[in-house]
C-alpha cells in the first residue's frame, strides 16, 4: 500500500485523507504539520520539492498536487469510485479539479488567511483580524456561479458525490471560523452540509476544524 504525508489541518492534506477513507483505503499516514514547518526539513523537501501537503509515495512514483493524488487514488485503489471510466464525465470531473485549483482556493485563500492563523496559532496572540469584504467582486463572481450550478443539482456534477465535491469543498473547511456567509447561498449551504455529513469528512476533522 502507499504512504501518504499529509495533516488533516491543511485543505489540500484533509482532502486526500477523506478520500482515502471514503474509498476504504488504509494507507501508511505520515503526519506533516507544514504549519510548524516540517515540510521544510531537508528529508521532506526530498521528496516534495515545494514542501507542502500532501505528497503520495507509491513504490517508484512520487507524487505531489493534491488533485492529482486523489484522481490517482480513485483509478489505482478506487476502481474509479468519484472519478469516472467513461471519458466525458471523466472530464467534467477534472475541470472542477482544475477550476478549484485556479480560480477557487486562489480566490478564498485571502478571505480566509488572517482567520485560519489565528485558529491555527493561537498563542501567538496574533491581532484581530479585519472584517472580511465577502463582497469583493471576484469572490462574489465564483460564489454566485456555484450558487446557481448547485441549485439545479446534489452535487457538483449530477446527483454522484465525485472528487469534484471533494476537491471543490475542502477548502470551505475554513468557513466557519472566517465568518464565510454560508447564510446567503442556501444551495452552496447546502452542498457543503452533504460534504460535512460525510463519515470521511468528519473523520479527518482536527483541531480548530472539528465542528
Amino acid at each position: 500500500m502507499f504512504t501518504l504525508y499529509t495533516t488533516p489541518l491543511s485543505a489540500n492534506g484533509r482532502k486526500a485523507l477523506a478520500v482515502s477513507r471514503h474509498l476504504g483505503l488504509a494507507p501508511e499516514i505520515r503526519l506533516v504539520d507544514v504549519y510548524r514547518g516540517e515540510g521544510r526539513t531537508p528529508e521532506y523537501l526530498s521528496i516534495n520539492p515545494w514542501g507542502k501537503v500532501p505528497t503520495l509515495v507509491d513504490g517508484d512514483l512520487t507524487l505531489w498536487e493534491s488533485n492529482a493524488i486523489v484522481a490517482y487514488l480513485a483509478e489505482a485503489y478506487g476502481d474509479y469510485r468519484l472519478w469516472s471510466r467513461h471519458p466525458k464525465q471523466r472530464a467534467d470531473i477534472a475541470r472542477w479539479l482544475f477550476w478549484e485549483s485556479s480560480h477557487w482556493q486562489p480566490t478564498l485563500i485571502p478571505f480566509f488567511a488572517a482567520a485560519v492563523g489565528r485558529a491555527l496559532f493561537p498563542e501567538r496572540a496574533l491581532p484581530q483580524a479585519a472584517a472580511v469584504h465577502w463582497e469583493d467582486p471576484a469572490l462574489q463572481t465564483l460564489l454566485q456561479f456555484l450558487e446557481r450550478h448547485l441549485s439545479e443539482r446534489r452535487f457538483l456534477v449530477g446527483d454522484q458525490l465525485t472528487l469534484a465535491d471533494f476537491c471543490v469543498g475542502a477548502m470551505l473547511m475554513y468557513g466557519r471560523v472566517a465568518g464565510f456567509p454560508f447564510e446567503r447561498f442556501t444551495a452552496l449551504a447546502a452542498w457543503y452540509a452533504r460534504i460535512e455529513a460525510l463519515a470521511a469528512w468528519k473523520a479527518t476533522a482536527v483541531g480548530p476544524w472539528a465542528y
